[in-house]
């Protein structure tokens, strides 16, 4: 018989004897042995699970087989998530994946051809990105609400967290009236999922050798260190993190930090970090200003050691007239707005909301070096295999 081959056995289960010791709870006596599938036999050399990286993509449907532990993971990790949710009062609901308009972020969308009014005029619509501008629809129906799908971006991205389609958690909160309020939302959120999770997946963990690192996640969250932008271009000064690292160019104060200094700076402090303030011209115009400085906004990117941002959340700005002003000074059309103007203009509860990447949370919870080891058929630019 052959490593991955299917079988019938008949026979009866019994317990362990006292002085024995087995990896099995129980023994197992066979009467008969029955083969329904035998497997070829060089299964084994096709996609051993210690394959290098790009044999297990070419080989991603044998090597789902060994992905059983982090299937398993991802399956108790949005349990987690959705335990958090209901323990919160906040209601999981359901939103479109077809988006209407180009909008904001529109070099980033994937296109497709959606039936039209008649049949010989199909009608372009995109995939989304987030689901926000629904869930904030919904808020002042049903109050705080979430969603769990897929997002989707047309990146030309090939780090070790990005993917074009991945797992989306996001939800909006109602009766947002300080920075501290969703500040603390986001607190509530990490140490929620992180309680969740260990204890629905303790066995799990154990056996992965993660459990003390999930353990020490969770303690982490209750000392996050919380940087202003402004804070964390002296802290990349003070540490020699390079704008350009070739001619040692430092970054401006209103210098947006990519992706590779931003994750050095985080892995360098060595903990949950909660970056904030942003200078208002990189952020969305749905972005609350600060009253203290209304050139930033009210905006947080959760960042977490070896993996970097898991969180994008902000403070919603809630005036009809600074909103629709941004709209147009940031090159955007109201027209295209109507629905979510709307929301300014028949009265606006004070919102925040935030999207986590699943995938980029497991990632680190497990210890994985790359996003896609977490993923049971990952998708990024390059690779979309049946």
């Amino acid at each position: 018989m052959t490593e991955q081959s299917y079988v019938k056995i008949i026979g009866k289960i019994t317990p362990i004897p006292a002085d024995k010791k087995s990896m099995l709870p129980v023994e197992m006596h066979s009467t008969k042995l029955e083969i329904l599938s035998r497997a070829d036999p060089l299964y084994s050399s096709e996609c051993p699970r210690d394959a290098a990286p790009q044999l297990k993509l070419e080989k991603r449907h044998l090597h789902v087989r060994s992905m059983a532990p982090e299937l398993l993971a991802k399956a108790i990790l949005v349990t987690a998530i959705r335990a958090h949710f209901a323990e919160t009062e906040c209601i999981e609901t359901f939103c479109p994946t077809f988006m209407g308009i180009q909008s904001e972020g529109g070099a980033t969308l994937f296109s497709v051809q959606h039936p039209g009014k008649s049949m010989d005029k199909p009608q372009t619509v995109y995939l989304t990105q987030s689901s926000q501008f629904y869930l904030e629809k919904m808020v002042p129906a049903i109050g705080d609400c979430y969603t769990i799908d897929k997002s989707y971006r047309a990146e030309s991205s090939h780090t070790r967290r990005h993917l074009t389609e991945f797992l989306h958690a996001e939800s909006e909160y109602g009766g947002i009236l300080t920075f501290e309020d969703h500040l603390d939302k986001l607190r509530d959120l990490l140490q929620g999922i992180a309680k969740h999770f260990l204890l629905m997946g303790r066995d799990l963990l154990t056996q992965l050798g993660k459990l003390e690192h999930v353990q020490k996640f969770y303690e982490q969250t209750k000392d996050i260190m919380i940087l202003e932008h402004v804070d964390a271009i002296k802290e990349c000064r003070r540490l020699e993190i390079y704008k350009d690292a070739v001619t040692k160019t430092h970054f401006d104060d209103r210098d947006d930090i990519p992706e590779a200094q931003e994750r050095e700076l985080i892995d360098r402090i060595g903990k949950i970090v909660f970056l904030t303030k942003f200078p208002k011209e990189f952020k969305s115009f749905y972005m609350a200003l600060d009253p203290k400085d209304p050139s930033r906004v009210l905006g947080c990117d959760v960042e977490v050691p070896g993996v970097g941002e898991i969180i994008g959340s902000g403070v919603r700005e809630s005036d009809l007239a600074i909103i629709t002003e941004r709209l147009i000074a940031s090159g955007e059309n109201p027209a295209d707005y109507t629905e979510y103007l709307d929301l300014r203009k028949y009265g606006h509860g004070k919102t925040s909301g935030m999207g986590l990447g699943v995938d980029r949370l497991l990632t680190y919870l497990l210890g994985a070096f790359s996003i896609r080891e977490v993923v049971a058929f990952p998708r990024f630019p390059g690779y979309v295999r049946p």
